[in-house]
């Protein structure tokens, strides 16, 4: 822990290029679990600047030895930290450098660098896991063409890969296999990938608009080669979608996907040989959701997309993060629209996005887009740079129009290919096809928290035309680009006009006339579809809320006024609770809803009530049981007032084909929303159908919704319910996930439930999707986690302290969900504040944990 514990907080003004590169390296491992060696050959030159001494980034490594020139180089020549090796008089400003080290794959609880996932070692290199395999320049804007070497006992290491091509294969000599991998591209050290094991290899193809022809391969351990099928289709639709879009096609002949259960992140992007977590690659019906299948599309369509945005052109600082992260976000985005259904995907992203990004823009994690420093890299891979980047990228997108867009893409990856910029040279091309400057574009990445923009209206005698002054009073001194896609309606609902504005600047000023025949005033829906990522303020009534609600025919926003008809009338309910009764605006709407011929799906969100964190974030209040008993006591009237319409819906939908068609998921989704409301009906049971969909479920989506709904309401069936889950599936890890979850994921008084689930002969606090099952979850249970006697924070207070020393990232991920703590009433803050203290005075902090609980206790 020694190396790991030491923190340099890094400033994006103390960047400064490299003084010295490695342009072409060959690596050679020599693999075992337990002892690995690892030898790089590297040829070195200068910037050309003054000859200065070389620093090669290493941590956690066992140094053996170092040759300049082929020469062993004395030790009174360099010096070895915990932090790396530096040489201290290099001969010339070019010469070749070897240095060979030693490294413990299976001690590697850390999961970065080379380590042990089951049957195999792999690798994790993002942001600066190299440095933990062998001594390098560790850096982004470092560029190598990697050649690598791998040796290893073909009994243990049958399957070894790396980048790019693989080029040599030997038989095995004195007990050793040995294979060669060659890259043609040059990449920085992150994108380098390193997978041997026992794998099932599973192979595919894909013609290139070219008519070349490309091997897909899917790596998977042994049992799991029948669950990749899905994940060959959607890795074809990207790379079609890509060319047919951006014309972009893939560069070398071979793409490989590796399926890796321990694993930190979602995936990888390392060129040629993306890895994944388990979770992202392997699904069928039986053990897989609608929404795992989505998930699965989205994430190896954003991974392939990297090849480009990302891995082609990558970056030059790891303040730049989101050139690749959110650019690529984007792009995931826009092709799941194109697969799915628009306006239930873009629903999906700005939930998110309000849900996760807008209360991190909020609380004491709050950085700009480009954040200005950090001391630990792996704590910015963040909702803000990439959901939030996203969306700043998709303003551009407007601004320009997409035609416009995609020659601007083209631009910047034709000039940059093969270079680490940042996004002042995306912007750049962006500008270059727009033909002239974006104003205030760039103040988007450098400014933090979410922009509220007021509205305030007026009336124009003289013009017969209302005003509408739009402004944003969060932070003049950085001023924003929004574009604002507004529609007028009468009071009638009919459209009267429909436009997109580009706002300049802080205040903005909208006029719509009149209709002749019309005595009221227009009612506006503003930044439809969120077409910028900002707060409203408006003084719009109830009334105009509900005709938008039911006439506005831009599904998202339609959705999106329904929301907020119903936010409005838990604040009312808060406020006074006689008003409790008066749910007679958001009955009127779910009544017209049964009338509209709507797509099955987008019909079973807009009937979905919002969840209690919904409710929490967009009002700000923060009892969680009052907010709860009024949320209940809503979904109850609702569920007794429509029952035979939800009965009708249940039964209408309930024959389901397993397979992933739009119909199907639709009609999958609106069953269980249905049984949803059925199962809160105040007076009636219908636990038997939960029982029996779970009994008879042909889709993971129906078995585990039942599931999850028996918890949720507190039925005397869950605990039967539970144990035929676990019996169903105990040999699937990856479904294991989902029933840890579900038992602690929602209601009050689980902490007896996590403690015995800890404690479950299936739960590993080593593997990260086992803790984000198990603690995560209950960390995003507000009613169990904000416990009013903070018996939640210190449960997880001392889960963080076993992780610490296991897997610092899983740790300081752990820890971002004491965020919102400085909000939460009573005892709540002072209480969390000294659970995070006992946190910080570990004795040997990760600067992962370190830096994360230093800002949490600041906002206490």
């Amino acid at each position: 822990m020694t190396s790991s514990s030491v923190s340099t907080v890094h400033k994006i003004e103390d960047y400064s290029p490299c003084l010295w590169f490695t342009p072409k390296v060959h690596l050679r491992f020599d693999l075992d679990p337990h002892l690995t060696v690892v030898r790089a050959d590297y040829e070195v030159k200068s910037n050309g600047t003054k000859i200065s001494p070389l620093f090669l980034n290493g941590e956690n490594l066992e140094f053996l030895s170092l040759r300049v020139n082929g020469r062993v180089v004395d030790p009174s020549e360099y010096k070895i930290t915990d932090l790396g090796l530096e040489l201290l008089e290099p001969p010339g400003e070019v010469f070749q450098l070897t240095v060979e080290n030693r490294i413990c794959p299976n001690q590697n609880t850390s999961l970065e660098g080379l380590y042990q996932s089951g049957s195999m070692l792999c690798t994790q290199n993002e942001p600066e896991g190299f440095r933990k395999i062998v001594y390098s320049i560790d850096r982004p804007d470092n560029m190598m063409q990697f050649t690598v070497t791998i040796a290893g006992d073909p009994s243990y290491f049958p399957v070894m890969l790396s980048n790019g091509n693989l080029k040599e294969e030997h038989p095995p000599v004195n007990g050793k296999r040995v294979v060669v991998w060659e890259d043609p591209y040059p990449k920085p050290t992150y994108l380098f990938a390193l997978v041997a094991g026992e794998l099932i290899e599973t192979k595919d193809e894909f013609v290139t608009k070219s008519g070349r022809i490309v091997t897909l391969k899917i790596f998977v351990e042994k049992g799991n080669e029948e669950k990749v099928s899905f994940a060959f289709e959607s890795l074809k639709q990207a790379m079609k979608w890509d060319e047919d879009t951006f014309g972009l096609e893939y560069d070398l002949d071979l793409f490989m996907i590796v399926a890796v259960e321990d694993f930190n992140m979602g995936a990888m992007e390392n060129k040629g040989l993306n890895l994944f977590n388990a979770k992202l690659v392997l699904a069928d019906k039986k053990s897989a959701t609608d929404e795992t299948f989505e998930s699965i599309m989205a994430v190896i369509g954003h991974e392939y997309f990297h090849n480009w945005t990302g891995n082609r052109v990558t970056l030059r600082n790891w303040f730049n993060l989101t050139l690749k992260e959110g650019l690529t976000v984007f792009r995931d985005q826009w092709f799941t629209e194109d697969m799915t259904d628009p306006a239930v995907k873009r629903i999906k992203d700005i939930l998110f996005l309000k849900e996760h990004q807008f209360p991190e823009d909020q609380g004491p994690m709050a950085h700009p887009i480009i954040p200005k420093s950090y001391t630990e890299m792996n704590n910015f891979y963040t909702v803000t740079v990439y959901e939030k980047g996203a969306e700043v990228i998709r303003l551009v997108s407007q601004i320009l129009g997409r035609e416009v867009f995609k020659k601007g893409l083209q631009d910047y990856l034709t000039r940059f290919d093969g270079q680490g910029v940042t996004f002042e040279e995306f912007i750049s091309s962006m500008e270059r096809a727009y033909g002239k400057p974006i104003p205030y574009i760039r103040n988007w990445y450098h400014r933090s928290g979410t922009p509220i923009l007021n509205v305030k209206e007026s009336f124009d005698q003289k013009n017969q035309e209302w005003v509408y002054q739009l402004k944003d009073y969060t932070d003049t001194n950085l001023p924003l680009v929004f574009v604002n896609s507004y529609a007028a309606f009468d009071s009638n609902g009919k459209l009267i006009t429909e436009n997109k504005r580009i706002q300049e600047g802080t205040l903005d000023e909208i006029r719509i006339k009149t209709p002749k025949d019309s005595e009221s005033k227009p009612i506006v829906s503003f930044f439809r579809g969120m077409s910028s990522p900002v707060l409203l303020k408006s003084e719009m009534t109830k009334e105009e809320i509900r005709i938008l609600a039911e006439h506005e025919p831009d599904g998202v926003s339609r959705f999106f006024s329904f929301q907020n008809l119903i936010f409005l009338w838990m604040s009312e309910s808060l406020k006074d609770e006689n008003k409790k009764e008066n749910l007679t605006e958001v009955l009127e709407i779910i009544q017209s809803s049964f009338k509209k011929d709507w797509d099955k799906t987008y019909f079973s969100f807009y009937l979905t009530f919002p969840s209690l964190m919904q409710f929490c974030e967009n009002l700000q209040f923060f009892d969680y049981k009052q907010v709860e008993s009024l949320r209940k006591f809503a979904i109850q009237t609702i569920s007794e007032t429509f029952t035979k319409e939800f009965q009708f819906l249940y039964e209408e939908n309930r024959k389901t084909i397993p397979k992933q068609s739009k119909d199907e998921i639709g009609k999958r989704r609106l069953k269980n929303t249905a049984l949803y409301y059925l199962l809160h009906h105040p007076k009636k049971s219908f636990e038997s159908l939960a029982i029996s969909q779970q009994r008879d479920a042909k889709h993971m989506s129906e078995e585990i919704f039942a599931l999850r709904s028996l918890i949720e309401i507190g039925s005397k069936e869950k605990d039967q319910a539970i144990s035929l889950f676990y019996d169903h599936w105990k040999q699937d890890a990856l479904v294991l996930d989902v029933w840890f979850a579900a038992q602690v994921a929602t209601g009050e008084n689980h902490i007896s439930d996590l403690e015995r689930l800890e404690k479950h002969t299936k739960f590993n606090l080593k593997n990260p999707n086992k803790v984000r099952s198990l603690y995560f979850s209950f960390a995003r249970n507000p009613l169990s986690f904000h416990e009013q006697e903070g018996k939640g924070y210190v449960v997880i207070a001392e889960r963080i302290k076993q992780l610490n020393g296991i897997n610092p990232q899983i740790a300081a991920g752990l820890t971002k969900l004491f965020s919102q703590s400085s909000k939460q009433i009573g005892n709540l803050p002072r209480i969390a504040k000294r659970e995070l203290e006992g946190i910080q005075n570990l004795p040997q902090i990760s600067k992962d944990l370190g830096e994360v609980v230093g800002k949490i206790i600041k906002s206490l």
